[in-house]
């Protein structure tokens, strides 16, 4: 008997939220947003040592789609994070998650160790700045772009 969409999703979420299990609290946590909730999870990534983001936990949400895992599910920061691949609203570009990148192989703890890894490298590539401001800043003072990234850390960060 074929499996539906929405069973396939369902055991593949299953097993990511037991992987997801495992994750080293220096990475972060994520689990459902609610007790009967699989497709909407809450959690949050840790900013990485030895960078502006250090010591701040930035909440996040990911929401899986039906097609999930022909493609990518949506992660979203839900504090400002000053970073030139992350909008004002909280958008996040990764590689990972673009459609035309996105592989069924990937899981929602290998996004988040990407994720946390862009932080650790806010180098802007072009084709992926979702703030401007900060981009320049970063390519203009470094210096200056770390100082900024810390206060908003400090300003909207979990501690």
């Amino acid at each position: 008997m074929a499996q539906g969409p929405q069973t396939t999703l369902m055991k593949r979420i299953m097993r990511e939220r037991r992987d997801l299990r495992n994750l080293p609290s220096e990475v972060g946590h994520i689990d459902p947003a609610g007790e009967y909730e699989a497709v909407d999870w809450v959690g949050s990534i840790a900013g990485p040592p030895d960078t502006p983001y250090a010591g701040g936990h930035f909440p996040i949400s990911i929401h899986f789609p039906e097609s999930y895992p022909q493609t990518p599910f949506r992660l979203t920061l839900s504090v400002p994070v000053y970073h030139p691949h992350i909008s004002k609203t909280g958008e996040v570009w990764l590689a990972e998650l673009q459609e035309n990148e996105w592989s069924p192989a990937l899981t929602a703890r290998s996004v988040l160790v990407c994720l946390q890894a862009m932080l650790s490298d806010a180098r802007p590539v072009r084709g992926c700045v979702l703030n401007e401001e900060a981009a320049a800043l970063f390519l203009e003072d470094v210096a200056k772009f770390e100082t900024e990234a810390s206060r908003w850390t400090a300003a909207y960060a979990v501690r």
